[in-house]
């Protein structure tokens, strides 16, 4: 149990939750088990790195192969033209900005290309 209470029902049952996305990406947060949601909206999502053994971790949801990317057709996942690290330029209407199904080849492509100054995106190369 965290010790951080649910946002939405104010209940004091968090614990860590993960789901998958799409293109097969944990992601975990803290999920509320009175009112079975995110404790928090949008989610926080946790670093990986900080976590021990995710695989022990209960999934809430699984969203894997559910989309295609629209440029090869591998697994993807949404992907927001107005990243939600640029949200205090796009205001709180970042989320309401067009998507696309992009695979994470193609995902890391567009950040190459039109956000370099994210962090954690270099050295990508296109497929052929």
């Amino acid at each position: 149990m965290a010790s951080e209470q649910c946002g939405h029902c104010g209940g004091w049952n968090v614990e860590l939750r993960r789901q998958i996305t799409s293109s097969g990406i944990n992601q975990v947060a803290w999920w509320c088990t009175e009112c079975d949601t995110w404790a928090v909206s949008p989610p926080k999502w946790l670093p990986q790195r900080q976590l021990m053994r995710i695989d022990d971790i209960p999934i809430v949801r699984n969203y894997s192969g559910a989309m295609l990317c629209i440029i090869c057709g591998k697994p993807a996942e949404l992907h927001h033209w107005a990243p939600q690290a640029f949200a205090a330029l796009f205001g709180d209407a970042w989320h309401k900005w067009p998507t696309a199904a992009l695979c994470p080849e193609h995902h890391d492509l567009w950040h190459k290309i039109v956000t370099p100054i994210l962090k954690g995106i270099v050295n990508v190369t296109p497929s052929r």
